[in-house]
């Protein structure tokens, strides 16, 4: 069964509403997990263990979206603080490469996974050959090869290049999902819930299409429609 993270990104500039979206969400009774950005863990107005604690009370899987590129040891140092701090997954620039092994042996012993990020679902081809000198297919295919090869548990895609890592026996999840009832220019790969779902990701972030509706039942009655499409998808 896919997974759907909701992407809490306004957590820092918005904390008392994100919390309320949480809560508010949390009464339809339907599963997801809350994923969501650095600029809310460096908020100078709350701590990250205080932070950590507010969401925890919701009692959903949580994801930091962390984005890390580092060296080994700051990785590995900034993972086995999330690791105490009970975080369910984190994630790693997948270009780090070798870089990234100490940062997952880190989470032995406890249930936090690292995901090697591949490409953002904000880039395209031209990015790709621009910087990469390869496709955005050919990128993909390749940092998830580099992911997996540093012991990373699973990969992040853009949700229309599922086809091409479903084989790799490693989670997977997909961004830039957008059903076809919302529309916006955030991201240039897109995919829809269903198309996601029935791709093979296992974990599925997906923020705006909710969370931009006016009113709490709105946003409900997003949440329904995003998780019964993706419950109904057909495996392709």
């Amino acid at each position: 069964m896919t997974q759907l993270f909701i992407a809490f990104d306004r957590l820092r500039c918005e904390l008392d509403k994100t919390l309320s979206d949480i809560e508010n969400l949390s009464e339809s009774g339907k599963p997801f997990g809350i994923k969501f950005n650095l600029d809310a863990m460096l908020n100078p107005d709350i701590s990250l263990s205080k932070l950590l604690w507010l969401l925890k009370r919701f009692n959903r899987q949580l994801f930091p979206d962390l984005k890390m590129w580092n060296g080994s040891r700051t990785m590995e140092s900034v993972v086995k603080t999330f690791v105490d701090l009970g975080v369910d997954f984190m994630n790693v620039w997948a270009m780090a490469d070798k870089e990234m092994v100490k940062a997952v042996k880190a989470t032995e012993g406890s249930n936090t996974k690292v995901l090697g990020l591949t490409v953002l679902s904000h880039y395209g081809d031209d990015h790709c050959q621009k910087w990469y000198r390869r496709s955005l297919i050919g990128a993909v295919a390749d940092f998830s090869r580099y992911a997996i090869e540093a012991g990373c548990h699973g990969i992040i895609v853009p949700g229309n290049t599922l086809s091409i890592v479903r084989h790799l026996p490693v989670m997977k999840m997909a961004t830039g999902v957008r059903p076809e009832w919302y529309k916006d220019d955030r991201h240039q790969q897109e995919a829809t819930p269903a198309e996601v779902a029935g791709g093979g990701a296992n974990f599925v972030v997906c923020g705006s299409p909710i969370l931009e509706q006016r009113t709490k039942e709105d946003r409900i009655l997003a949440l329904h429609k995003v998780l019964h499409e993706m419950e109904n998808a057909k495996t392709k």
